[in-house]
């Protein structure tokens, strides 16, 4: 299996009416570390990402590294989920992760307690 590579605009959620249309429409799933909001867009397409991260979560290093830690995520995975899914990650604070399979971990249950990978 090839990984995909980048994470270019094609797979960003870019402007707020992008955000506010997946809160709007979209589901939540809410999960120890991390609140999921989805929707599937029904022009299909590429799964697409947001990240929405608070201060609340720590200082700049640590935003920073949490969106890393999602962003890489997504990418090794975007494969297995749905045709033009459409997701915000939103870390609660607290959240521990360090490491990326500490996200990989939370965000795949998620996702497939909310029915959106590939089956």
């Amino acid at each position: 299996m090839t990984t995909p590579s980048g994470f270019g605009p094609g797979v960003r959620l870019g402007d707020r009416r992008q955000f506010r249309r997946v809160f709007k429409e979209g589901r939540k799933t809410v999960g120890r570390w991390v609140i999921l909001w989805h929707r599937r867009d029904p022009a299909g397409g590429e799964p697409r990402l947001g990240l929405s991260v608070s201060a609340k979560v720590g200082g700049a290093v640590r935003r920073n590294r949490l969106k890393r830690l999602i962003r890489e995520t997504f990418r090794l995975r975007r494969t297995e989920l749905e045709e033009g899914l459409e997701l915000v990650a939103y870390p609660r604070p607290g959240c521990p992760w360090t490491t990326r399979a500490d996200a990989e971990r939370e965000l795949l249950e998620l996702l497939g307690r909310a029915g959106r990978l590939r089956r």
